[in-house]
C-alpha cells in the first residue's frame, strides 16, 4: 500500500536525510553500531509510514485506572514545581497515551511524553537531574542528589544506586499506546576528539491493532573524560509491550544495561583547578595528576518483568451505535512477576610497586590502610532477585456509591547474592541466598476534584524480613478561584526496615564487614501548595530517622542509633513578563547531625532567559542559568564501593555551575547549543568541584539534536 501523503513521507525523508548527516559530522561513538542503529530505526519509521491507521484503543482513555499516586521510597519532589501543564511539542498524535505500570496492582499511572519545549539543554547535563547534585564529572558518571528527600532508600544492590538517572527498571520504563507509529532520537556531544562525550538514545514503538503495541528503546553513553582515566560508558538496551482489551491487560519489559566506568580516585593536586597560574606552565586537563589509573568498575543488570491482568466485569446496558454496551471493570486479578540479574566488578591493573614508608606495594594500595589480599585487584559481587505477586482489586467508580478502589497483594521474592570470602585462608566465594514475603493493601481515591488519595501498608510476615513494615499516604485536594485551581497536598509514612544483607556483609580486598544492625525507622510528613495567581508553589517537609545506616568517614557501613532529624523548606517561584523569563527553586535543608546527614543549608536553581515565536511555528529559548549551593562536607565518592561517604575533609560549596544556551524548536525536531561552566570564565578562584576531589568539566560547548517522528 502507498503512503496517503507522499509530500509528508518526502518531508519525513529529508529530515531523516539532515539527521543522519548531523550525526555523521559529530558521532564517531561506536562508529558503524550508531549508522547501523539510526539506519534501523529510520528505516523502520519510513516504511512504517505505508500502514494503514488504526482505530485508537478506547479502553485507556474511557477507563483510567484507579491507582494515579507512585507510592515513593522517599518524598522526592519537595524542591519541585507544581504539576503544570505539561510544555510538550504537539505531536498530533491523536489518542497517543503514555505510562507507567504500578508494580503491584498493575494499575496505568499516565505521565506525559519526553517531547519538552523549553530548557531541553537541561535534559543533558548531571546538573539537570537536581537542583543541587554531584557527580564525577562526565555525563553517565555516579550522581547523588545533595537534596536528602530527593534520594531514594539503599537498594538490594546498592552498588547501581550510584547511576539512578540512567537506570531503566519496570518502574521507570515508559509504556506506550498510539494510533500511528511513533520514533524519536536524540544526540548531544560536548568537547573535541580525542576527549568528546556523546549519548544517543533511540526510540521506536508502534500498535499493531487498538490492543498490541511493542517498541524497542536503546541509549548508548560514550564520554571520554577530560581528565586523566575518566572514562565512561554505558549500553542500555530494552525492548517492551503492552496488550489492551476489556478482560486482559498484559505488560512485557526485557531490558539489558552495562556500565564500566574508568577510576581515577580523585584529583591531586587542586591547584590545576583553583589557580592554574601558579602551576607555571602549560597544561591540558589530562595532564593534572590523579590518584590511580588503569582501574575501572564494570556493571552489568538484566530485567525480565512481565504483569498480567484480568479484569472481571459486565456490558453496560446502554448501547452504542453498533449496538455494543460499554464494558465496566469491577475487579481484577493480577499476577506480576519480576526477575533482576545484577553483577559488579572492580578491578586494577595499577601494579607499579611503590615504596611507602618503606613498604612494598601496589601504587593502588598505598591509598587504602586495609589489605585482605595480595594479589591485583578483581573484586565481583552478584546478586539475582525473583519477586511474585499476586493481587485481588476492586475498582473505583463501577457504581455511583463505590467511592475508592481496594487492592491486597501477597509478595513472595527469593534473594541470591556471592561476594568472595576467605575459607582456610585462601580466597573462595561465599553464597547467601534468602527469602521474603510480604502481605500488604492499597486504598485509593482517584475520581473527583476535591478529594483525591492513596494509601499503602505492607508488613513483612515471614522470612528476612520477617516485622518489616511499610505504611505511607498521599492526599490532595483543591479549589477553583477565577478559573484558576490551588493545590494543597500531603505525604506522610512510617516505616521500619530491615538492613539489607550487603549493608550487613561486604568483602573484598580493600573493605571487609560483617556487622549486625538493627531496623532502621523513619516517620514523615509533608506537603506542598500551589498558588496559580502568583505562579508559587511552597513545600515543606520534616522526618525523624533512627537507627540510619551510611557510610562513614572511614568508608565503612555504619549505623547512628539515636535519632536525628531533616527538615527541607522548598519555595519555587516562575515569572513572566511577554518573552520574559525567570524561573527560580530554593530549596533550604537543616540536619540535626551534619556528620551522619550532611546537607547544603541552601541550594538554589535560577534560570533567567528569554523565549519567542521567532516565525510560526519556530520557538527559540535564550538564557542563562545556573545551580548553586552554600559550602558544607559533601559526601565523598569510592571507587571500591562504588559508593558515597561521609568526609570530614574538605567543604565544596559556594560555586555557581552557570550555563549560557539557546535552545530552537520546529515542529518535531529541537536543538540546543551551551556553553557550559561559563562561569569559570570570569569568577575566581575557580573552584568548581562537585564532589571532594572531582571537579566538574570546565568550560565547553556542547550540542544537542532531538527529532519526533510520527506518520
Amino acid at each position: 500500500m502507498l503512503p496517503k501523503n507522499p509530500e509528508k513521507t518526502q518531508q519525513i525523508g529529508c529530515q531523516l536525510s539532515a539527521c543522519g548527516k548531523f550525526l555523521c559530522k559529530f558521532a564517531p561513538m561506536k562508529g558503524k553500531l550508531l549508522i547501523l542503529l539510526f539506519f534501523c530505526v529510520s528505516t523502520t519509521l519510513v516504511f512504517s509510514q505505508a500502514r494503514v491507521i488504526l482505530p485508537d484503543s478506547s479502553q485507556i482513555t474511557t477507563h483510567p485506572d484507579s491507582v494515579n499516586l507512585l507510592p515513593r521510597q522517599a518524598p522526592s519532589g519537595l524542591s519541585r514545581g507544581p504539576e503544570e501543564p505539561f510544555d510538550t511539542v504537539n505531536l498530533e498524535l491523536p489518542a497517543a497515551t503514555v505510562w507507567h505500570l504500578h508494580p503491584r496492582s498493575g494499575d496505568r499511572i499516565v505521565v506525559p511524553m519526553d517531547t519538552l519545549k523549553h530548557n531541553f539543554q537541561q535534559t543533558t547535563v548531571p546538573d539537570g537531574y537536581s537542583v543541587a547534585g554531584g557527580y564525577l564529572g562526565p555525563i553517565g558518571s555516579p550522581f547523588i542528589s545533595k537534596l536528602f528527600f530527593e534520594r531514594d532508600e539503599t537498594s538490594q544492590f546498592p552498588f547501581y544506586d550510584a547511576y539512578k538517572p540512567y537506570n531503566k527498571s519496570p518502574r521507570q520504563q515508559v509504556f506506550y499506546n498510539t494510533r500511528v507509529p511513533y520514533a524519536r532520537l536524540d544526540y548531544q556531544t560536548a568537547g573535541s576528539r580525542p576527549l568528546r562525550e556523546q549519548r544517543l538514545r533511540a526510540l521506536l514503538t508502534t500498535n499493531f491493532g487498538k490492543r498490541l503495541n511493542v517498541g524497542l528503546e536503546g541509549d548508548l553513553i560514550s564520554a571520554k573524560g577530560l581528565y586523566k582515566s575518566q572514562e565512561t560508558k554505558h549500553n542500555d538496551w530494552s525492548f517492551f509491550g503492552n496488550y489492551l482489551s476489556d478482560r486482559f491487560e498484559t505488560h512485557l519489559l526485557v531490558s539489558t544495561s552495562t556500565a564500566k566506568q574508568f577510576e581515577n580516585g580523585g584529583v591531586t593536586d587542586e591547584r590545576f583547578i583553583r589557580d592554574p597560574e601558579s602551576v607555571g606552565q602549560n597544561f591540558s586537563t589530562v595532564d593534572i595528576p590523579v590518584k590511580f589509573t588503569d582501574t575501572w568498575n564494570k556493571m552489568k543488570t538484566n530485567h525480565l518483568f512481565f504483569s498480567g491482568k484480568y479484569n472481571i466485569g459486565y456490558n453496560d446496558q446502554k448501547k452504542d451505535s453498533l449496538g455494543n454496551g460499554e464494558f465496566i471493570p469491577v475487579a481484577s486479578v493480577i499476577f506480576t512477576s519480576h526477575y533482576t540479574g545484577q553483577d559488579r566488578r572492580f578491578l586494577s591493573y595499577d601494579t607499579v610497586q611503590v615504596t611507602v614508608e618503606g613498604k612494598e606495594m601496589q601504587r593502588i594500595d598505598q591509598f587504602y590502610p586495609n589489605r585482605f589480599y595480595n594479589t591485583a585487584v578483581d573484586d565481583s559481587t552478584t546478586f539475582s532477585s525473583l519477586k511474585n505477586t499476586f493481587a485481588l482489586s476492586l475498582r473505583e467508580g463501577f457504581k455511583p456509591w463505590v467511592k475508592f478502589g481496594l487492592t491486597g497483594y501477597i509478595e513472595h521474592e527469593l534473594r541470591n547474592f556471592s561476594m568472595m570470602d576467605s575459607i582456610n585462608g585462601t580466597i573462595d566465594r561465599r553464597k547467601h541466598r534468602e527469602n521474603s514475603l510480604f502481605i500488604g493493601g492499597i486504598l485509593n481515591k482517584q475520581q473527583g476534584e476535591n478529594l483525591r488519595f492513596n494509601l499503602q501498608a505492607n508488613l513483612g510476615v515471614v522470612g528476612v524480613d520477617l516485622g518489616e513494615f511499610n505504611l505511607e499516604g498521599e492526599v490532595e485536594t483543591g479549589f477553583t478561584i477565577a478559573g484558576k485551581r490551588t493545590v494543597l497536598s500531603g505525604h506522610a509514612y512510617i516505616k521500619n526496615l530491615t538492613p539489607n544483607y550487603l549493608q550487613k556483609h561486604y568483602h573484598s580486598k580493600y573493605f571487609w564487614w560483617n556487622k549486625d544492625f538493627n531496623n532502621m525507622r523513619r516517620v514523615f510528613v509533608g506537603g506542598k501548595l500551589y498558588i496559580p495567581f502568583t505562579n508559587t508553589t511552597l513545600s515543606v517537609g520534616v522526618e525523624n530517622l533512627q537507627n540510619y545506616i551510611y557510610f562513614d568517614k572511614d568508608r565503612n557501613s555504619a549505623q547512628y542509633s539515636s535519632n536525628v532529624q531533616v527538615l527541607t523548606v522548598g519555595v519555587e517561584q516562575n515569572l513572566r513578563l511577554g518573552v520574559f523569563n525567570w524561573d527560580n527553586r530554593v530549596v533550604y535543608q537543616t540536619s540535626g547531625n551534619q556528620e551522619v546527614i550532611p546537607v547544603p543549608t541552601v541550594s538554589i536553581y535560577s534560570n533567567m532567559y528569554l523565549k519567542a515565536l521567532i516565525v510560526k511555528e519556530l520557538t527559540f529559548q535564550f538564557g542563562v542559568d545556573a545551580h548553586y549551593h552554600t559550602a558544607y562536607f559533601s559526601p565523598g565518592y569510592e571507587p571500591a564501593l562504588l559508593q558515597f561517604y561521609n568526609q570530614r575533609e574538605k567543604e565544596i560549596g559556594n560555586y555557581p555551575i552557570a550555563t549560557v544556551y539557546a535552545n530552537m524548536h520546529l515542529k518535531q525536531t529541537r536543538f540546543f547549543v551551551m556553553l557550559y561552566n561559563a562561569a569559570s570564565a570570569v569568577w575566581k578562584p575557580r573552584d568548581y568541584f562537585s564532589l571532594p576531589g572531582y571537579p566538574v568539566n570546565p568550560m565547553m560547548l556542547k550540542l544537542g539534536l532531538s527529532v519526533d517522528l510520527h506518520n
